[in-house]
């Protein structure tokens, strides 16, 4: 989970004096009692030493209630595991705007549990900063950094376990798992919280292979090292390539890809093309607001999540073809429910989808009879 407060945060102190201690006071805009939070570790090299006194210029109105998750910080003040995350004056992020220019901001994080990551960006601040109390050495930056790389990475390892996407939910009676469900929702869990990343890394030089080691993604980095031992430049490709879900199957990468190009998964595309147009795109605040449109999604992301998974379990050498069977039916059956749920939608989605799904029945019925008996 990431929380962005920034706009929570009227004013705050960070105090890296004493060395290995970030004492760090937040106000909130309700102007209750601050959040007051010890963490053991420092601040990046631009701050380390000093007490920086803030306020945020671009506050926002005081809410009529602050959101759940400052209570829990409240309460857990005292009991909770905080870890430090990157703590910085020197951020550097491009504005939103039409000058399109560099800005600097207050970069403020900190890990709950590791579960949550809690994430201020200030751009419009008044400050005090002391001169440093003491010195923070080239190297204990880099450790620093290390050290907030590997707490942001055990924060995403911890929500991937957590994780249940598509492919996990559904599983039944009626759907018996394969290993290849786990495998995944594990991709999917990775490319759910990927997208945090790719903020946090995408814009800072080799920021990717930052992203490559919090993602866990340990062959891509094998082979990156294996390429620079070689004196091989970077990639342009790869240091600006945003990541698919192909990315996180390692070591299934050339199963997933001969399963994504078999003929069944491309009319499964093709209907998920048809939904992204008709339901996600034109119809978007009729049908994702609704009960009907949220489980018509729902249905139908399992339905691919779990024909994907069954194009892998029978690309197998030897798999059980029992099982295979059972998942296809079943899979038929629900396609059989999500048409059904057709009448729930807006008059103009129903042809195109109807007729999407029909085509993808059709190849469903003709690939169970591929199955051995």
């Amino acid at each position: 989970m990431l929380a962005c407060i920034s706009p929570l945060i009227a004013r705050g102190v960070i105090d890296n004096t004493l060395q290995e201690l970030i004492d760090l006071r937040l106000w909130f805009t309700d102007g209750s009692e601050p959040l007051h939070l010890r963490m053991r570790g420092n601040c990046l090299q631009d701050i380390a030493g000093c007490r920086l006194e803030f306020t945020n210029k671009a506050a926002g109105s005081p809410p009529a209630q602050l959101p759940a998750l400052i209570d829990e910080l409240r309460r857990s003040a005292g009991s909770a595991r905080f870890t430090a995350g990157d703590m910085t004056f020197s951020r550097r992020i491009m504005e939103r705007d039409n000058r399109q220019g560099i800005a600097n901001v207050l970069y403020i994080e900190f890990f709950v549990n590791d579960t949550v990551r809690v994430l201020m960006e200030f751009s419009a601040t008044s400050y005090e900063l002391t001169l440093p109390q003491w010195q923070q050495s080239w190297e204990g930056d880099n450790l620093q950094q290390l050290l907030n790389m590997e707490a942001l990475r055990a924060h995403v390892q911890a929500n991937v376990g957590i994780y249940r996407g598509p492919s996990m939910q559904g599983l039944g009676e009626d759907m018996p798992p394969c290993d290849w469900d786990y495998r995944i929702n594990h991709a999917e869990a990775c490319m759910a919280i990927y997208p945090t990343i790719h903020d946090k890394y995408g814009p800072i030089p080799g920021g990717y292979l930052s992203a490559a080691f919090v993602m866990n993604r340990t062959e891509f980095l094998g082979r990156e090292a294996a390429a620079d031992e070689a004196n091989m430049p970077p990639d342009p490709e790869i240091t600006h390539k945003d990541w698919e879900i192909i990315d996180f199957m390692a070591p299934y990468e050339k199963e997933m890809r001969h399963a994504m190009h078999h003929p069944l998964f491309a009319e499964a595309s093709h209907m998920t093309a048809v939904v992204h147009e008709y339901v996600l795109n034109r119809n978007r605040d009729k049908l994702q607001t609704t009960p009907q449109g949220a489980a018509f999604l729902a249905l139908y992301s399992c339905i691919v999540s779990h024909l994907l998974a069954t194009i892998l379990l029978t690309g197998q050498k030897q798999y059980s073809t029992t099982l295979a069977a059972q998942r296809m039916e079943a899979l038929c059956k629900r396609l059989s429910t999500l048409g059904k749920m057709l009448e729930d939608l807006p008059t103009e989605c129903r042809p195109p989808l109807q007729q999407a799904a029909e085509s993808l029945m059709k190849n469903m019925r003709l690939f169970i009879a591929t199955i051995p008996g």
